[in-house]
């Protein structure tokens, strides 16, 4: 697949929808689309998106099930994987892409133990880059290939784990695109956790944006307890003090893993959702 026109895959669960995909610089880009588009249908961009809709390309086998999720929404709206970028040479480019780039860049100590510390260190990070791409080509190419109206309201950032961290780094670096950050199991052990703090104040609070974290309570997910809790005290502290401004949630007896992400899924699709009604 090239820098070119999109295809249109085919896939047996598809209902009233269709999924379209092309690469653009070095990534590919899967978008579920509702035959039912306007100009108001809002958008969520994901990332590791070859865990969104193929078990065929997924990292475990598992999929977070967006297809049977989003068609079981009252509104259906665009969703965009973002594969992160092959390249057989940086095997751990999903950390390079996906690390808050500006935040360990002005304090290195933030790495703390992260596995690939040393690794990330030696190279130079990649997420400002991969945030610029998402903000400055994939969106505005998704709307006007759909004419929508896209507004900050109707525009969400979704990931878990790494991705989760990279979700809210990336709403604070473009406060102006996004007004939704959806972070699943979001990855804070490993690093210091000055790193919370860190990131979390990048975030936009006029206007505010809004913000979902969550954690479970096994395996790595346990690793978060604490400092899942310290970050919803540092938003609580800060201004995120109404339940459609901010979700902190723990999920007993869950893990880490696609299979558990996506049973939250429509749960948080819908707080998303209902959230923009609101702000309207």
């Amino acid at each position: 697949m090239s820098d070119s026109a999109w295809q249109e895959l085919h896939h047996d669960d598809l209902v009233d929808a269709k999924i379209i995909s092309r690469e653009i610089t070095g990534h590919r880009v899967d978008v579920y689309v509702p035959n039912d588009v306007n100009a108001n249908t809002p958008v969520v961009v994901m990332h590791d998106g070859k865990n969104l809709f193929w078990p065929e390309h997924s990292t475990m086998g598992n999929t977070w099930g967006v297809i049977e999720v989003v068609q079981g929404l009252d509104i259906r709206p665009i969703v965009v994987g973002v594969w992160i970028a092959n390249n057989p040479a940086l095997p751990s480019i999903r950390y390079f892409e996906l690390a808050p780039q500006q935040v360990l860049e002005a304090d290195p100590s933030l790495f703390g133990e992260m596995p690939v510390g040393e690794e990330v260190r030696d190279h130079a990070l990649l997420g400002d880059a991969y945030h610029r791409m998402i903000a400055e080509e994939i969106i505005p190419e998704i709307v006007s290939l759909f004419n929508l109206d896209l507004k900050r309201s109707s525009t969400a950032l979704c990931g878990s784990s790494m991705g989760g961290l990279t979700s809210l780094y990336g709403a604070g670096l473009y406060p102006d695109v996004y007004g939704t950050a959806l972070s699943l199991s979001t990855h804070l052990a490993y690093w210091s956790p000055d790193i919370i703090e860190a990131v979390l104040s990048g975030l936009s609070t006029e206007p505010r944006t809004r913000i979902w974290i969550d954690r479970g309570t096994e395996e790595l997910d346990a690793l978060y307890e604490g400092l899942h809790e310290r970050a919803a005290e540092f938003l609580r502290g800060n201004g995120w003090d109404t339940p459609s401004e901010l979700q902190a949630k723990v999920y007993p007896g869950t893990n880490h893993s696609e299979p558990v992400w996506r049973d939250r899924l429509p749960e948080i699709f819908t707080w998303w959702l209902e959230g923009i009604a609101l702000s309207h």
